[in-house]
């Protein structure tokens, strides 16, 4: 099996544009925070007026990466996707009001994914996923299955979620915060990052795509998470 390089890789969180500095807003309460304006400029006006927040917030990232690069596969993970959305929706039954045709259309699993093959004009294969708090890891191998058989490609990740509902927010043990990160991955046989599974340690509530980011910027040489009950090991 080939190892993965990140070619590029862009994020974004209300906190901060740096995913270290969000890393350390949220392990230590009180720290200082930022503010990050969301990235939707290369967003076309035409599209971005009917997105959700969540879709921009995918879609802002995603296209950054991609500026002066062809993708070949695209991944879009997001474990609770546009419940927002589907919870205005659902708001809007049960007051038996008018539903918004552009929000009801918008408002499926793979939304931003759609989205993506349109705005960026791509006719290469794009697929949308979720596993739960491990959606990110998941993400990883099933970049690292496509690039085990098409070794020359690029593919584009894109991790990304929103701030759960207040009525299902004491229905998750994980922290479930804002935040868009999309990387542009690549095969490699030497000097690559390589995923394992590890002995699983007490759970880390935090999203697993940003935590690998801020390990991406250090200068420590593995990152173990344990997300669920189940235990992964990135090592480089």
């Amino acid at each position: 099996m080939p190892q993965l390089e990140v070619e590029n890789w862009s994020f974004w969180s209300p906190e901060s544009s740096d995913p270290s500095r969000w890393l350390r807003h949220w392990r230590q309460p009180g720290a200082e925070r930022g503010e990050a304006a969301l990235r939707i400029d290369l967003i076309p006006a035409r599209h971005r007026r009917r997105m959700s927040r969540l879709s921009k917030m995918a879609l802002g990232t995603a296209l950054e990466v991609i500026r002066d690069h062809a993708v070949d596969y695209s991944i879009f993970a997001s474990q609770h996707g546009e419940i927002v959305r589907t919870c205005e929706i659902l708001g809007s039954i049960s007051s038996n009001t008018e539903i918004s045709p552009a929000a009801f259309a918008q408002s499926v699993h793979n939304t931003s994914s759609g989205l993506f093959t349109i705005i960026a004009a791509s006719t290469a294969p794009s697929m949308s996923m979720a596993s739960g708090a491990n959606t990110f890891a998941y993400a990883w191998i099933e970049a690292l299955a496509y690039l085990s058989i098409h070794p020359t490609h690029r593919v584009l990740l894109v991790d990304f979620d929103e701030a759960l509902p207040e009525a299902f927010q004491g229905h998750s043990a994980d922290a479930v915060c804002d935040h868009s990160m999309a990387m542009l991955l690549r095969a490699t046989q030497h000097g690559g990052i390589h995923l394992s599974r590890s002995a699983a340690a007490e759970n880390q509530h935090l999203p697993q795509g940003p935590q690998f980011l801020a390990w991406l910027q250090s200068s420590a040489s593995d990152l173990s998470l344990t997300s669920d009950g189940q235990g992964w090991r990135w090592e480089r």
